[in-house]
């Protein structure tokens, strides 16, 4: 009896001590956690500030909670801990961010500690500093090379069955990292382009377009302005500036157009130098701008198009500081209202173009200037190009390669044989600048998988978040005035719907009324439907529709639609059903 009592108070003893030791581990990563966010949150800021003290000493801190988080969660309690039924998903999770974090704050950030502080001077004076650009590959490349390896531990986990707030801070660290990692792919192609495109082999010439998101376009916006970049040896200069209307239309298309471009978005994709944006293929409507250039300037080659929207050049000026125009002082926070509705509302056409060429001289200076936050102005270049909303195509071959299946590209995706894809684009069939007032959501679903082929169900969700009879009291620049049909205070919105690489689209419904006359096209080897979908009140207008993958794209999918006035992304992954 004194023997099996003994063995039972052992027994009871390593239970309750294994308990206390789990319980004690578990306070202690949680703990490491927890104070790495701090540390991370600090070097951020000490980035942003240029205090190297502070950088030191929250990367020290950074590198003892991380080495402290991953040493607790790779012994062989943790991972006995793995194999337990209801936590053992989330045991692995925690072992899994804290590998990755560690990974981070031993590999990737000295090198970005250095290459954060390359940017200091990079551009000034109006160059770009060709020398420092260089001094940026090892560091960049470096620390690319640490998050995608800290990407890959936490990129294949499915967070569904974690304990809500494990869910939530797993979700957040996993698209931190995975954003991180994609900024410095990007960074990487930046320092990689940006001598040629600086002019570090000979002079280049670049047409730099502003698409207004009031005017809605598919690549963005319509470029109601434009201006010339003259690059040499990293000096980067705007010489000359103009509007749309220098680009008179022509009787037939610039360029050829292919009968599927012709079906797909009439033959004005070719004639007006406001429309090659019809397409959401910036590649293809770069070719267009190029034609158009040429026809108007043939003494001056171009060596490329970049365009850029207002939302982005709000982005930017947290980089460098308010920019003054006039009485206007623009910062981030009213940049988009004071450079794509003021002006419509207070000023006529040619004070409106005239704001708008002080606005983008301003801006361009003070971006090529004494930068006040060169981390700031990096992070909103970035953000512009994770959006959608800072396009490049090169007509330099050795820039282009570079550029291939970047975001800044812009291109429409084709068939990579596993990835949906489905693009929502939208384009202003109004004349007028009432894009300013939609707002819109787009999703999709994949329903069911059979045979290698997954069935689709999306959703488009439309406002106008003005009230037509107060629109209606609006300029006519804002309006349109009823020019091209659509009364004033409403607006008319082309909606393209591109279905995924040999799928399909069909049952498409708008409000849910059933819509029988569309045709299905194709453009690029994807199916696409033209719907044209009339706001002319403020309640929502919802397009839904139903489709197909392409044989074999069983992979997760990904939604792409146009970005708009209001900032954020407008790019979304949607899970696979296979």
């Amino acid at each position: 009896m004194t023997l099996r009592r003994t063995l039972w108070t052992v027994i009871i003893l390593v239970v309750v001590g294994a308990l206390a030791y789990t319980a004690w581990l578990v306070w202690q990563v949680q703990s490491d956690l927890r104070s790495a966010e701090s540390s991370a949150s600090a070097l951020k800021a000490a980035w942003r500030s240029g205090d190297k003290v502070a950088q030191d000493s929250a990367a020290a801190d950074l590198a003892d909670d991380a080495s402290s988080a991953e040493a607790h969660t790779s012994g062989v309690w943790w991972r006995a801990m793995g194999h337990l039924p209801f936590v053992g998903d989330d045991v692995d999770a925690v072992a899994a961010m804290s590998s990755s974090l560690d990974t981070i704050s031993q590999d990737a950030v000295e090198p970005l500690t250095e290459a954060v502080g390359g940017l200091d001077g990079l551009v000034s004076g109006g160059r770009v500093d060709l020398d420092k650009v260089a001094s940026l590959e090892q560091p960049v490349s470096e620390a690319h090379t640490a998050l995608v390896k800290a990407d890959d531990d936490v990129a294949d986990l499915d967070s569904d069955g974690y304990v809500g707030p494990l869910r939530t801070r797993f979700d957040r660290y996993a698209d931190l990292v995975h954003g991180l990692r994609s900024g410095l792919g990007s960074a990487e192609k930046a320092v990689s382009i940006l001598p040629p495109m600086a002019g570090a082999d000979g002079p280049k010439n670049y047409l730099l377009l502003f698409q207004n998101n009031a005017e809605i376009r598919a690549t963005g916006g319509m470029p109601g302005s434009w201006a010339l970049l003259h690059a040499d040896d990293g000096k980067i200069e705007m010489t000359k500036q103009g509007t749309a209307n220098d680009f008179p239309p022509t009787a037939t298309p610039i360029i050829p157009l292919t009968a599927e471009e012709t079906k797909v978005y009439g033959k004005e994709l070719g004639i007006y130098f406001q429309d090659p944006g019809w397409t959401n293929d910036f590649p293809r409507a770069a070719e267009l701008w190029h034609a158009h250039w040429d026809a108007r300037f043939p003494d001056t080659p171009i060596d490329g198009v970049i365009a850029i929207d207002p939302v982005a050049m709000s982005y930017l000026l947290d980089g460098t500081g308010p920019v003054k125009v006039g009485d206007v002082t623009l910062t981030r926070s009213n940049a988009v209202e004071a450079l794509l509705s003021k002006p419509y509302i207070e000023e006529g056409p040619e004070a409106q173009n005239a704001f708008f060429e002080k606005a983008s001289k301003a801006v361009f200076d003070a971006a090529t200037g004494s930068l006040a936050s060169p981390t700031a102005f990096a992070e909103g270049l970035n953000q512009a190009a994770g959006e959608g909303r800072l396009l490049i195509s090169s007509f330099d071959e050795q820039v282009s390669v570079e550029l291939a299946g970047t975001g800044v590209e812009g291109a429409m995706a084709r068939d990579d044989g596993k990835t949906p894809h489905v693009d929502v684009s939208f384009d202003d069939l109004t004349g007028s600048k009432m894009s300013y007032y939609l707002r819109y959501n787009a999703a999709v679903d994949a329903m069911s998988c059979k045979d290698g082929v997954q069935e689709l169900a999306g959703t488009v969700s439309m406002q106008q978040v003005i009230a037509p009879s107060e629109a209606a009291k609006l300029p006519v620049s804002v309006t349109g005035g009823g020019e091209y049909g659509t009364d004033p205070g409403s607006q008319y919105v082309m909606v393209r719907l591109y279905g995924p690489y040999g799928g399909s689209i069909d049952k498409i419904r708008l409000n849910g009324r059933s819509l029988q006359n569309l045709e299905l096209r194709q453009i690029n080897g994807r199916p696409v439907v033209n719907v044209d979908v009339l706001l002319s009140s403020r309640k929502d207008v919802v397009l839904s529709w139903e489709g197909s993958t392409g044989p074999g794209q069983v992979g997760a999918g990904q939604l792409a639609t146009t970005p708009s006035v209001v900032p954020g992304s407008y790019r979304w992954v949607f899970d696979s059903a296979c």
